[in-house]
């Protein structure tokens, strides 16, 4: 970026975290909304008086507001929704655009897991993988088709969030949309198997606090929609034979594997 585009990255920030928005900072700096319109869009380069103005009213030096937009000093205050908002943004720039890009295709996904404190449960949830941009994001959806008083109806969830491949893993990280709004994990690597299978461990919330997951991934065919997807997203026994079996075999492989290397970290 350029010093004025540097500038009118850094006007645009700082006077929606300062003001909520362009129009009321344009007022508190006694700058016509026009005037700083072309400065925003970086068409011309504001006087001397202009900057002055700006500086004062934004409490940062001439110096910060040419700096590259990640340098500069945000921390003017109490943080706002909109300064917290825009330094999430750049410390998740480099995870979404940097190349490559995570390595899994778009499509409905279902994902087995097991249930804690419940080892004969397995609960299928639907995952959608999309790419936007160089950016892979997905969409988890758990509890449609589960009747309200049972274990897994706790955890409702509708979690959104990207993917990031990093170490040869994939990382799913989201938040919850609904209920309580936790974030969650999942943390998983390709299987060695000709199917497409993804496995590994999840990070989830139970009524006893912070716990985990064995996780088996599949892709499922171009022809499943998302409706037919969630009519079978519920609650199954490990042993149930409308779970596939390389599910079940490798379901159980992801526990063990999780188990041994706790057990060896903790000595």
């Amino acid at each position: 970026m350029s010093a004025l585009e540097n500038f009118a990255e850094n006007l645009r920030r700082l006077c929606l975290a300062k003001a909520g928005s362009i129009s009321a900072a344009a007022r508190g700096m006694q700058i016509g909304r026009s005037q700083i319109e072309s400065y925003l869009q970086a068409r011309r380069a504001p006087g001397r008086a202009s900057v002055k103005k700006i500086c004062e009213y934004l409490g940062v030096t001439e110096e910060e507001m040419y700096q590259r937009p990640v340098a500069v000093d945000l921390d003017h205050g109490r943080p706002s929704a909109q300064r917290i908002l825009s330094a999430a943004r750049d410390a998740l720039e480099p995870l979404l655009f940097a190349d490559p890009s995570a390595g899994i295709a778009p499509g409905i996904y279902h994902a087995y897991m097991t249930i804690p404190g419940t080892p004969e449960g397995l609960l299928c949830a639907v995952v959608v993988i999309a790419k936007q941009g160089s950016a892979t994001t997905f969409r988890r959806l758990t509890n449609r088709a589960i009747k309200k008083g049972e274990y897994w109806s706790r955890f409702t969830g509708d979690h959104k969030g990207i993917v990031v491949e990093r170490l040869n893993c994939l990382s799913f990280v989201a938040a919850n949309q609904i209920g309580t709004q936790e974030p969650t994990l999942m943390r998983l690597r390709w299987l060695p198997f000709s199917e497409k299978l993804l496995g590994g461990h999840a990070m989830i919330f139970t009524p006893a606090g912070p716990s985990f997951s064995a996780v088996v991934m599949v892709p499922l065919s171009t022809r499943i929609n998302l409706r037919t997807a969630l009519r079978v997203a519920k609650v199954y026994r490990t042993a149930d034979e409308a779970v596939p079996r390389i599910v079940r075999d490798m379901i159980t492989q992801q526990r063990a594997d999780f188990i041994s290397s706790v057990t060896r970290d903790l000595g």
